[in-house]
């Protein structure tokens, strides 16, 4: 019998994602839970098969968390389901130890492709990440200005993004405020934009246009 533990803080996302397993395998135990603190617990006191979490759960410090699983459970096949952007987020949270990474406006069928390509110990990658892989490969660099940015870095800036200010991202990440200060003004200056506004206009550019590239020399 296979087990997984699936952690989304909506529970329409893991009432869907049931539903999917269910439908694909037999014979299974799934555990949901809403937050990062029933994560760390869930895994501490059973052994899964596959966890799918969402990396945007209410006071949960993701990097921190995948960091302490992984020193806990080396061995964890774990596929992330998020709304974050791939072309963003995906290469780091892959050099963290996940086995994938995918998009929840992913359809069923590539969802249950990447779950079950995950649950066989092989990465998963989304048809745009391989197209983005080729292209890097093609050019010999990053396509990027994100993949300049540290995993601590990509968690302050999706705070800074929902609007927290220092002392509260601080709080959440049980870091000192001049820690998160300085984080700030690294992403700042690597995506090279002055301040939070900006950072708001530049990462909507990215969205919708795929632009906040670096300047490749052929």
């Amino acid at each position: 019998m296979k087990k997984f533990l699936i952690a989304d803080s909506h529970s329409i996302v893991r009432t869907g994602i049931t539903y999917l397993l269910k439908e694909e395998f037999l014979n299974i135990e799934i555990d949901a839970c809403s937050n990062g603190n029933t994560v760390w617990e869930k895994i501490k006191t059973n052994s899964y098969d596959l966890a799918i979490l969402d990396i945007n759960m209410p006071g949960t410090d993701s990097i921190n968390l995948l960091q302490n699983i992984f020193a806990f459970c080396p061995d964890l096949k774990i596929l992330i389901l998020t709304t974050s952007r791939e072309e963003i987020y995906a290469r780091i949270y892959l050099q963290l130890g996940v086995k994938g990474f995918i998009n929840k406006d992913a359809d069923d069928a590539e969802i249950r492709k990447a779950i079950i390509t995950t649950l066989n110990n092989k990465k998963y990658l989304s048809p745009g990440m391989h197209v983005i892989q080729r292209l890097e490969a093609t050019k010999r660099g990053p396509l990027s200005l994100f993949n300049r940015l540290s995993p601590r870095e990509l968690e302050v800036m999706t705070h800074l993004l929902e609007g927290k200010n220092v002392s509260q991202i601080a709080n959440l990440l049980c870091a000192h405020t001049s820690t998160i200060g300085t984080h700030k003004a690294k992403i700042l200056q690597k995506l090279g934009v002055t301040n939070i506004i900006e950072l708001k206009e530049f990462t909507q550019l990215f969205n919708h246009t795929g632009l906040g590239t670096t300047k490749l020399v052929s």
